[in-house]
């Protein structure tokens, strides 16, 4: 008899809820007093995995590239009069690889080959010009005190100052010398353990991008697999649009960050100013950090030409200034158009943030991640003010006071009626204003309501969403909302 027991179904159910209850209790007692435990855990399994991490992002990064070279290969072959196929086509992708990795290594080379020498030489330079700096500084001085009463205060002043700093540097500096030590070594190691990490995702790069055709087909079949049809279109979806936005963003900016230091290697040479070559690499690099970067480029610039020339320094804070405002722009919105996705207020918010919590890498994904949480955001709006009924355009929603229950009537503020206390009266606006101001139009990046009817098609087919979009409860506005009172 006990060999013919089966378990019932609501037994199992009863079995894997009262585990994922258990498991959940676990999870969240972890959460809440190991916090620290779980956190080295997650640490120590990213330091195992991070060469696996920086080889995707390396592919991912190199793709267009290897695609680009890959169809030019295909391209001249095709007019040599022969088509690879099968092994042919995988030797292609194998040579395109290996053409991208050595473009990209290439590249390291010559940008550090152009950086250190001159970094080396401009520290030099400080050092050797230091005693210079120093003497003028004591020439400015003596000129200010030249009186005698002035003298002896000042006299006054650096013995007691002198006398602070030595203190200082006996209580504070030299216990704190062992620490300083430590710290440095392991900047050191942290070094040493990037670079690491770094060639050997490289290496895992070039795998990557042989076989991303097989890995991406066996995704997409793992995700059939697992959801239903509507859900697995609309996942696929999703992470096409991301690609979108992170491949457009990227791609722009590496191209606008080009662009800007060659401008600035351009106009640091005809101003005759000093290490025009690793000013236009700092500049450069920094500008794939939108709207900052010049700014946080600027700032080693300036110091490394203020230290031989003060006055051009000040020129290059000009031209910094106006370069910004080029690429801001003009620049910037040609090349990338709307692939960022988000207003120049979100542009700044994302960097901020995403700064915050990530460091220099948050403020340079901080913006496609906000775009793509942005356009998630207008969607799931846009869904829900269509189940509501009610517009889904945001001028509607202008100076809107309230929407009737009963009749769905928007109700908007009435700018002409008598002001019931100072501020009311300050706050409401003139006829000549509302006769002026512009309709709050969409942005070219906003989801629509026609973008999502498409999206729709795309997910649930040509007749678009199966299930009719019906209003939530009875309390829901009626069709008549769509009215608008005046």
């Amino acid at each position: 008899m006990l060999n013919d027991w089966k378990p019932d179904k609501e037994y199992k159910k009863l079995g894997v809820t009262a585990f994922f209850v258990v498991a959940g209790s676990l999870l969240f007692y972890f959460l809440l007093f190991k916090t620290a435990s779980i956190g080295n855990g997650i640490a120590k399994v990213l330091d195992i995995i991070n060469p696996i991490i920086y080889g995707f992002i390396i592919a991912y990064i190199l793709n267009p590239v290897v695609q680009t070279i890959e169809n030019g290969i295909f391209e001249l072959l095709k007019k040599a009069g022969r088509s690879p196929k099968n092994k042919g086509s995988r030797y292609v992708r194998i040579i395109s690889a290996f053409l991208t990795v050595i473009l990209l290594l290439l590249l390291l080379y010559a940008l550090f080959a152009m950086v250190i020498p001159q970094l080396i030489n401009s520290i030099r330079s400080i050092v050797v010009n230091f005693p210079t700096y120093v003497r003028n500084i004591n020439d400015f001085i003596d000129n200010i005190i030249k009186d005698e009463d002035m003298d002896a205060t000042a006299n006054e002043l650096i013995n007691q100052y002198a006398s602070i700093a030595e203190n200082w540097v006996s209580n504070s500096v030299t216990p704190r010398l062992e620490s300083f030590m430590t710290n440095l070594t392991s900047s050191v190691l942290n070094v040493l353990e990037f670079f690491k990490n770094f060639f050997l995702g490289v290496i895992i790069s070039i795998y990557v991008i042989i076989a991303k055709d097989a890995l991406l087909a066996r995704g997409k079949r793992l995700v059939y697999s697992l959801f239903s049809l509507p859900t697995s279109n609309r996942i696929l979806y999703n992470l096409r649009f991301v690609n979108e936005k992170f491949g457009g963003f990227l791609i722009g900016k590496v191209i606008d960050s080009v662009i800007i230091g060659m401008i600035c290697y351009v106009a640091t040479s005809i101003l005759r100013m000093p290490y025009a070559v690793l000013i236009s690499v700092f500049v450069g690099i920094t500008n794939v950090i939108p709207f900052f970067g010049p700014f946080i480029g600027a700032v080693p610039s300036v110091f490394l030409i203020f230290v031989v020339n003060p006055l051009q320094a000040l020129y290059f804070i000009i031209f910094i200034i106006i370069l910004q405002q080029f690429d801001g722009n003009f620049l910037g919105p040609r090349i990338l158009g709307n692939s960022v996705g988000v207003s120049s207020f979100m542009v700044i918010v994302a960097i901020l943030v995403g700064s915050g919590f990530f460091g220099v890498i948050g403020m340079i994904v901080g913006v496609p991640v906000c775009a793509v949480l942005l356009a998630l955001l207008q969607t799931q709006i846009i869904r829900r003010m269509r189940k509501k009924q009610l517009p889904t355009d945001v001028e509607s929603y202008r100076d809107l006071e309230r929407i009737d229950p009963e009749t769905g009537m928007m109700i908007h503020t009435d700018h002409f009626r008598e002001s019931g206390n100072l501020y009311e009266s300050i706050s409401r606006k003139s006829p000549a204003a509302l006769e002026a101001r512009q309709p709050i139009k969409d942005n070219p990046w906003d989801i629509t309501e026609k973008d999502l009817e498409r999206i729709d098609r795309m997910i649930y087919g040509s007749k678009g969403k199966q299930k009719k979009e019906q209003p939530e409860n009875s309390e829901d506005i009626p069709s008549s909302g769509r009215k608008q009172a005046k």
